[in-house]
């Protein structure tokens, strides 16, 4: 989390509050309540739906209060340590209250829904460099050969590698495995199963994308934004974004370290007769895990025509 973040709390004594400074149709105010908990409280005089489901969010106490007009919707941490998580959530909603016009509660309610899922899912960690890597290069290869290709429903239903398959992409005529690698270190790629390059459908494509770190390049939120804001259908958008949470990144979490990449150059290659791989068939079933690497730079007669796999 950021140490950057400034903490609308610590101008607050004990049972006071303050206007949150956004222009917003409804009031919204900073609190700090009895026991000197940090909260969020929104006054609407629309009525607050109760939700179908009760909404619990880890660490967090969420009131409706119905008694008298205007209604209001509480939010309060439990503990003050939290607090970065917890702005970012009250931000998060006081967001939504701009964006929407009408239907605002409606919408608060369906942000609340989508933390929960949120704060049950483990401990929210930084990236590692490899693991935004491998996630860029995947949206990288949706973004820019598949989707183009096939459309945006056919190239997420297709992106399996998050579900836990054994290659990345299934489509309907092929596989592909996406592999990322610093331009800086040669051809080298690392195939991390025993399964990844061997498919029971064919042909399986390896992709090698050479990445190198620059300031003029993506991060892993830019590109997951650049496809979800083009996705017109909600549940697809939905998918999307539950695949991307898989690697480790959380769109509403700011990561401040995140890196900004160069697909510098991608080339394919058929996992054809000849290519270098384990074959399954040699691999003892007491081996369940394994890992190895490939130099590519002797694998030239295995090159494909990128363009031509997409006509």
């Amino acid at each position: 989390m950021s140490t950057k973040m400034n903490n609308p709390w610590l101008q607050l004594d004990r049972l006071s509050r303050i206007r949150v400074k956004e222009s917003i149709k409804y009031n919204a105010f900073w609190i700090v309540d009895a026991f000197n908990q940090y909260g969020l409280m929104i006054q609407c005089d629309e009525d607050f739906m109760q939700p179908i489901r009760e909404i619990k969010l880890n660490g967090i106490q969420i009131q409706l209060d119905q008694s008298s007009t205007p209604n209001k919707l509480i939010l309060l941490l439990k503990e003050t340590k939290d607090w970065e998580i917890f702005l970012i959530l009250c931000n998060d909603l006081l967001n939504v209250m701009k964006q929407h016009d009408e239907d605002i509660i409606v919408n608060v309610m369906k942000r609340l829904e989508r933390w929960q899922k949120l704060l049950r899912k483990s401990a929210f960690k930084i990236m590692s460099k490899e693991e935004q890597m491998g996630l860029y290069s995947e949206l990288k290869i949706l973004r820019d050969y598949i989707i183009p290709a096939y459309g945006y429903s056919a190239g997420i239903h297709g992106w399996v590698g998050a579900l836990g398959d054994k290659q990345d992409f299934l489509l309907e005529n092929f596989a592909i495995e996406v592999k990322s690698f610093r331009m800086t270190s040669g051809n080298l790629v690392w195939i991390s199963s025993k399964e990844q390059l061997n498919s029971e459908k064919n042909p399986l494509y390896l992709f090698a994308c050479a990445l190198n770190e620059a300031g003029s390049g993506e991060t892993i939120a830019d590109l997951a934004k650049s496809i979800k804001e083009k996705i017109a259908n909600e549940s697809l958008s939905t998918e999307f974004i539950e695949k991307v949470e898989v690697y480790g990144y959380f769109p509403e979490i700011p990561q401040e370290s995140l890196s900004k990449f160069l697909l510098e150059q991608v080339k394919g290659y058929e996992v054809r007769d000849g290519f270098p791989k384990i074959a399954l068939e040699h691999v003892s079933p007491l081996i369940p895990n394994m890992k190895y690497s490939i130099e590519l730079s002797g694998c030239s007669q295995f090159k494909v025509n990128m363009n031509a796999i997409f006509k």
